[in-house]
């Protein structure tokens, strides 16, 4: 006789019915029955189950990675910006350095001008007290115009000076402790530009306007050259 796995009742063509039941079956032996099917599910989803989360740290990985990548380029562009503004700085302060010995140099040059034409228009000018009748029409012509050409290159020379003393002026800030000395030497030297009782030239308060300069020169050297190393590291 054939067995089926049914619940079904089977009625013959013969007199008497036949009818087969399956037989109760537990969890288990259900469970047991299927357990191939279900070590298969569960190797699916294991699998699955590993593999999202190997993508998921492969994607919060690389999305890690981006984001570093991202801040140390933000941090070198900010780093460059600022090397960059430093620089600039740097080079407008050696420009800057480079006017101030320039202009320096040639106010010190009028100064020592104008001491000149100061010292030859007072002496021309004893020279023309001293002439008498005795004195030849030649020899006045030639004091009238010694006296008068050292007054006008002196008239020449001290716009030079008002020129190159604003300039100077200029390229510092107003009342700075460090260009105090230099500027109230300058301050004297303007006031007694064409003093009558000049007769000779003055070269200690060129001398002292030099020193002076070389002091403020150094310190704003050294300045510079802490900021350019400092933009170099």
């Amino acid at each position: 006789m054939r067995k089926f796995d049914t619940d079904v009742l089977i009625k013959s063509e013969s007199v008497i019915p036949i009818e087969i039941v399956e037989s109760t079956k537990s969890i288990g032996d259900i469970l047991l029955a299927n357990l191939p099917f279900l070590l298969t599910i569960f190797i699916v989803i294991s699998a699955a189950t590993v593999t999202y989360r190997s993508n998921r740290k492969s994607v919060e990985s690389q999305n890690e990675l981006s984001r570093k990548a991202l801040e140390e380029q933000a941090d070198l562009a900010s780093k460059s910006k600022a090397a960059e503004h430093e620089n600039k700085i740097s080079e407008f302060r050696h420009h800057w350095l480079q006017e101030v010995r320039d202009t320096a140099s040639n106010l010190i040059q009028i100064i020592h001008e104008c001491q000149y034409f100061t010292m030859t228009r007072n002496l021309a000018n004893d020279r023309s007290k001293e002439m008498n009748s005795e004195t030849s029409s030649s020899q006045v012509q030639s004091i009238s115009d010694d006296l008068n050409e050292s007054y006008s290159n002196l008239i020449s020379k001290r716009a030079e000076f008002y020129k190159y003393h604003s300039k100077l002026c200029l390229l510092f800030k107003k009342d700075e402790v460090e260009t105090k000395v230099l500027f109230d030497t300058l301050k004297v030297v303007k006031t007694n530009m064409g003093n009558l009782d000049s007769r000779c030239l003055d070269d200690s308060v060129i001398s002292e306007i030099t020193e002076e300069l070389q002091v403020i020169l150094k310190e704003e050297w050294e300045a510079t050259k802490d900021r350019t190393w400092l933009s170099n590291t």
